[in-house]
């Protein structure tokens, strides 16, 4: 590495977080989610506005340089793994066996038909949002995903910031979020192992076994070794050893599934669950993670994001599509989460609004896009695509919610 690329990438880095933490100030004072804000602020440092009214300043900044492009990809991957950990950390499975009938409902109908809308919408996208070397089942399994996914981080704000999070409601979304998360994780790591490695029978068995017996071993004997392992590092005399500990486990969880042929994520989100579990776990690390991760890691990877955007590539059928899947998207998650919730026995405006939650995909479905765009499953126009459908779903998510609660009478708690 040059000095020059070293000072280049310095001042990426500062023009990055700095963008982002703007970005995420005026989110926030406009009532949005933060992520929003810094990705809004990382689209205006990209192809889609600086790139165009001011090429040459564009090119200074992230020149077509495969070194300086894998430092920043470096610093935001780790902002991918901050994320999956504190996601991890903050999911409680035993919310999905508490919250009963409902939860199965709007888990089944808010996954299951948004994945079947996604599969057949990627299977007839114009050849223009398929990269040529990807398979079309692929892609469409990839399509799927990211349709079924919501934001558990997200729709947690959300309902905080209403005060909906402990009503019977909040409980339903936020538990219906976490299946949907759990399994789409699952299911997107399986679709990573098949477009690095083709779409054979023996391939496909391959990955769905390994994926099965690591989530089994985890669950199991590992939870165990995890506990035991946190409990040795409160022992030791180092400071900091707990957090130190923590980050072993889900770096080391994260390159098994890696080498299982799934995707790091996976590994990652799975291992924070089972540190979540520790009932010993100190706040202060949990604490000087978030710190780090929701300071530093985590806006920046907003602001990459969206500085790889490129809205210029949405024109013709490309544009037109991008416009329908995002009303598949939205009409399928509303629809099915809401008719899931119904049938689980509650009212209907409660049920419409289980479907309004589920809806907001955020920060999840930004990750997909970046695993999706990282592995060739997405090129440049679909990923703007993804993206869109991730900002735009997070975006109506409160406004819709607080109508269809008043609608159906519930009175905001705390």
């Amino acid at each position: 590495m040059s000095e020059h690329q070293l000072l280049l990438f310095l001042i990426d880095v500062l023009i990055l977080l700095v963008a982002a933490r703007v970005g995420g100030e005026i989110a926030d004072r406009l009532g949005l989610p933060h992520h929003v804000g810094e990705l809004v602020f990382g689209i205006l440092l990209g192809p889609s506005f600086l790139g165009w009214i001011w090429p040459e300043a564009f090119t200074a900044l992230f020149p077509v340089d495969p070194l300086q492009r894998s430092l920043l990809d470096v610093v935001s991957w780790t902002g991918v793994i901050f994320l999956a950990v504190i996601a991890g950390l903050e999911t409680r499975l035993s919310l999905l066996r508490d919250a009963g009938k409902a939860v199965f409902g709007s888990w089944i109908g808010g996954f299951g038909l948004p994945f079947a809308c996604g599969f057949a919408l990627g299977m007839v996208l114009p050849a223009s949002l398929v990269p040529a070397a990807i398979n079309r089942p692929v892609f469409a399994l990839f399509v799927a995903t990211a349709m079924s996914i919501s934001a558990i981080p997200v729709i947690a704000r959300i309902l905080m910031d209403l005060r909906l999070a402990r009503t019977r409601l909040g409980m339903v979304i936020l538990a219906s979020a976490m299946a949907d998360d759990t399994v789409g994780w699952v299911v997107l790591s399986i679709v990573a192992g098949l477009a690095s490695g083709g779409v054979a029978a023996g391939t496909i068995v391959r990955t769905v076994v390994l994926t099965v017996g690591f989530v089994a071993f985890a669950f199991t004997l590992g939870r165990g070794l995890i506990i035991a392992a946190l409990g040795f590092s409160r022992q030791l005399r180092l400071p900091y050893a707990e957090l130190s500990m923590m980050f072993i486990i889900v770096l080391a969880a994260g390159a098994i599934t890696q080498a299982i042929g799934v995707h790091l994520v996976l590994g990652v989100f799975v291992g924070a669950i089972l540190i979540g579990r520790d009932r010993d776990l100190g706040e202060d690390s949990k604490h000087a993670l978030r710190g780090v991760g929701m300071g530093v890691f985590v806006p920046f990877f907003f602001a990459y994001t969206g500085v790889k955007v490129d809205l210029t590539t949405l024109r013709g059928a490309a544009l037109a599509f991008t416009v329908i899947a995002v009303l598949v998207a939205c009409l399928s998650k509303i629809i099915g989460g809401g008719l899931g919730a119904r049938v689980g026995g509650l009212p209907s405006w409660e049920a419409l609004s289980v479907g309004f939650g589920l809806n907001a995909r955020g920060a999840m479905e930004l990750v997909i896009a970046a695993i999706g765009l990282s592995i060739g499953i997405l090129n440049a126009s679909s990923y703007a695509m993804i993206v869109l459908i991730a900002v735009l779903t997070t975006v109506m998510t409160a406004p819709l919610l607080r109508w269809s609660t008043k609608r159906a009478g519930i009175l905001p708690t705390g």
